[in-house]
């Protein structure tokens, strides 16, 4: 489905392109945009290694483990079904990297906890709750160091661009309380169907 709203896009850009006369701007858009695409998939690989690395010595070292049974009650309320101890593990590692800003290298875990996740659900084209609340949980978490902001308000000459990071901790606060209560919600609402 994505392929075909991706090319839809396309055509309709290259379309209007046409009509108003701006192919030249376009095409020269185009590549830009593609150049840049790159040059920021190579900057992402530096730091995805080092948290690739780190994440993989603390689950070596047992520091992973050591993390999911102290947090076990919290993720046994956020996902109350989930067994397997390695899908735990892959989730707290998404969150952590996400809580210290490294949202690029929690990316990774994500896709790796979705992975697994998709598999328990029978790769069935409904979501379980616990996808559900796993993306809910991973798109709203909280971030102790908003990297990004700081760059991007300090690239912009703000004169403390670190003022953001007690108000970005509130709000994220509370959408991560908003998204698990909603995804609740639903649970109860509708039970997975794939579940035994």
């Amino acid at each position: 489905m994505m392929n075909y709203i991706w090319a839809g896009m396309l055509c309709l850009g290259i379309g209007f392109a046409c009509v108003s006369g701006n192919l030249s701007s376009f095409t020269d858009g185009l590549m830009e945009s593609c150049t840049e695409a790159v040059e920021f998939v190579i900057s992402l690989i530096g730091i995805m290694a080092v948290w690739s690395g780190l994440m993989n010595i603390a689950d070596k070292s047992g520091l992973i483990e050591k993390i999911s049974r102290k947090v076990r009650p919290l993720m046994h309320y956020l996902f109350p079904h989930e067994k397997d101890d390695q899908t735990i593990a892959v989730m707290l590692m998404s969150f952590v990297a996400n809580i210290f800003g490294a949202g690029n290298s929690a990316t990774v875990f994500s896709l790796k906890a979705m992975e697994r996740l998709d598999d328990e659900n029978h790769q069935s084209p409904q979501a379980s709750n616990a996808m559900c609340m796993f993306t809910a949980v991973t798109m709203s978490m909280v971030q102790l160091v908003p990297v990004t902001i700081i760059k991007i308000r300090n690239d912009l000459g703000s004169v403390n661009s670190g003022s953001i990071i007690i108000p970005s901790i509130i709000a994220g606060l509370i959408s991560m309380v908003v998204s698990v209560a909603v995804c609740k919600f639903f649970e109860r609402k509708y039970p997975d169907v794939n579940r035994p």
